[in-house]
């Protein structure tokens, strides 16, 4: 039996001839084509962006704000902060004149004095740190390594630092505990953070988790992009550094330069180094011995040198490629800055990526550190022409203007009692008669002492603080206020040079009030005479009116 022919049909072998293709799937096929097409074109885009990334083009390092003692992440020891110690006042902090404008920042002599606070107490345990870091010989290798010294000789380096409280926004090279080493990152420190610094004054450890810092790298500020919320008050311009080892800031005419050749470090009667730390509690600036807080009796000698200050304060420099990148170096070994790096700082006016609006330009447009920053106050540096009015060398922050100016009564060319706010509250201060030198304690209505140059309450300087607007700013203790009232008084023959009234302190002891003392002031002159009068005289005349005998003696 025989069929007709059916519709044309294909062999099932792979060598029979194609169907023909219908137009809808051509189509298709067109398509996902170009799909493809475009897909490999975003991939070589890609490829050649991050290309130019790892040339460093493109990619933007960053720099971490770090508030106060926050550990942050990847700690190399839990915190060694001593309770209570370290709490750095909100009005202290460096003068805004002090340093140098220096690559977007400014630079400071790690010598310079009021840099670094202290309180009555040291701010961080050296032994727990040295305790801690030679329990894990990873980490403690991993830290050893920022500084090239042995594991063995962490305890004798650690006994050469000094826990202080910086005092300024600081910029330093901080390093974490990562895949078993120290892993450098670039960093700026709160104000108020404790760290270890050695005799040149150079962060060398943080407190509050043990990482150990060098100097940071030497690239502009305006490279960076910043990581983390900038606190309160940041200011990428008044942004510090520590002078390297070849640089020393100076200041002429109330002008900054950065010139070569360190400063002679301080050292006391002993050889030991010193710092001029800042006690917050008391506003004076005082010599304080370095190192020395470790008992290395139970410990090997030292086998090898310790590196000195000076050879590890020079420019961070990385040892590979990527944490050269990472902060903003050219390569590994070399602290030459990122050409793209200067380039951005450049083309952003100095200011990393992700500065606050206070750091816009109209805030400083001379780019001197200090003008157009709020709650610095405007102390010259070392070497510049001091104001009477600022005699206290600690570093303060003024308040802002008063809305009225100071009222001011009485008459006379030397301030007796004066007024201000703190906290919202008036106190009012009453200066000791008679017209000391030097430093003056005052007697305040809230109890708390305080003290004040005396040549800030001469009328000559006086005037020379008060604003266009009438505002007179005092300079108190460890910080500026805005008097709002003050009396003038006439001042009185000092008391100390005249031998006589000590001979005659028996004489004049039968009157206790303390505030009676000052009007016996000026009759101190004359008991001279009456000292060979009979004795019996005297104390009958002195009950009747203490008052009266400043009077009667001038006339007789």
């Amino acid at each position: 039996m025989t069929y007709p022919p059916g519709p044309p049909t294909h062999p099932s072998t792979p060598f029979g001839a194609l169907p023909p293709r219908p137009r809808n799937r051509q189509a298709l096929t067109l398509v996902l084509g170009a799909i493809v097409v475009v897909l490999a074109l975003v991939l070589a885009a890609g490829i050649v962006f991050v290309v130019k990334a790892r040339k460093g083009d493109i990619y933007v390092p960053g720099l971490t704000l770090a508030a106060v003692n926050d550990p942050g992440i990847d700690p190399f020891t839990d915190p060694v902060l001593v309770a209570g110690a370290g709490n750095l006042p909100a009005n202290v902090a460096l003068t805004a004149r002090a340093g140098a404008p220096d690559m977007g920042g400014r630079a400071v002599n790690g010598t310079e004095a009021g840099l670094y606070a202290t309180g009555d107490t040291m701010a961080c345990d050296t032994a727990a740190l040295s305790n801690r870091l030679m329990a894990d010989p990873a980490k403690a290798a991993a830290w050893a390594s920022v500084f090239g010294i042995s594991t063995a000789s962490i305890p004798h380096y650690l006994n050469t630092l000094t826990p202080v409280v910086l005092t300024a926004d600081t910029w330093v090279t901080n390093h974490t505990y990562t895949t078993g080493r120290a892993e450098p990152f670039q960093s700026v420190l709160q104000r108020g953070t404790s760290v270890y610094v050695d005799a040149a004054g150079v962060p060398r450890a943080m407190c509050s988790c043990g990482n150990p810092l060098a100097p940071p790298a030497s690239a502009p500020l305006g490279g960076y992009r910043l990581e983390g919320q900038p606190w309160p008050g940041y200011q990428s311009r008044e942004v510090t550094r520590i002078a390297y080892n070849n640089q020393n800031v100076t200041a002429v005419n109330r002008t900054t330069t950065i010139v070569p050749g360190a400063p002679t470090p301080v050292a006391n009667a002993n050889g030991g180094s010193v710092l001029q730390l800042l006690n917050f509690l008391t506003g004076e600036v005082l010599p304080q011995t370095l190192g020395g807080l470790l008992d290395l009796s139970g410990l090997p000698p030292l086998s090898e040198p310790l590196p000195s200050p000076a050879s590890l304060n020079t420019p961070f420099t990385a040892g590979t490629d990527e944490d050269a990148e990472r902060n903003g170096l050219l390569e590994a070994g070399n602290p030459v800055a990122a050409p793209a790096v200067e380039e951005r700082a450049a083309e952003d006016n100095g200011l990393p990526v992700g500065a606050p609006a206070s750091d816009s330009p109209a805030d400083s447009p001379s780019g001197e550190p200090g003008s157009g920053v709020p709650g610095s106050a405007e102390v010259p540096a070392s070497g510049a022409p001091e104001s009477p009015a600022s005699e206290n060398p600690a570093a303060q922050s003024p308040p802002a203007a008063a809305a009225v100016p100071t009222s001011f009564s009485g008459a006379g060319d030397l301030i007796g009692s004066f007024v201000f706010d703190d906290a919202g509250l008036a106190v009012s201060c009453s200066v000791p008669a008679g017209a000391p030198s030097g430093t003056i304690t005052l007697t305040c209505s809230d109890g708390v002492p305080r003290t004040v140059g005396a040549t800030a309450l001469q009328r000559a300087a006086v005037l020379g603080a008060t604003d266009a607007t009438g505002v007179w700013t005092l300079a108190l203790s460890s910080r500026s206020v805005v008097v709002r009232s003050a009396s003038w008084t006439v001042a009185q023959p000092e008391i100390p040079r005249s031998a006589p009234p000590a001979e005659t302190s028996t004489e004049t002891y039968e009157a206790p009030p303390p505030a009676e003392t000052p009007t016996e002031t000026p009759t101190t002159t004359e008991p001279t005479t009456s000292e060979y009068l009979p004795p019996p005289e005297e104390p009958t005349q002195a009950p009747e009116s203490p008052a009266e005998v400043p009077y009667s003696s001038p006339a007789a």
